[in-house]
């Protein structure tokens, strides 16, 4: 199934937060951007911005990235 389409300005919402902002994007789904409200409390992690829309017809959301730091690849000593 197709996971992109045109470009639009749509509604997401921080997963840490709930602020809600539009951003421009070619897919519904999460996006990782920082968040203009709470980025600052936590700067080395990165919350998803869930997309408050649905998709639509024909069109899927793509599968979530999957979010790792350093320690988990690698041993930090």
């Amino acid at each position: 199934m197709k996971t992109t389409g045109k470009y639009s300005q749509k509604t997401y919402k921080c997963s840490n937060c709930g602020y809600e902002r539009l951003e421009g994007t070619n897919h519904w789904g999460e996006i990782y951007s920082r968040c203009p409200k709470c980025a600052w409390k936590t700067p080395m992690d990165i919350y998803p911005q869930i997309c408050m829309e649905s998709p639509p017809e024909g069109i899927g959301i793509p599968e979530p990235w999957k979010i790792v730091k350093l320690g988990d690849i690698v041993e930090i000593k």
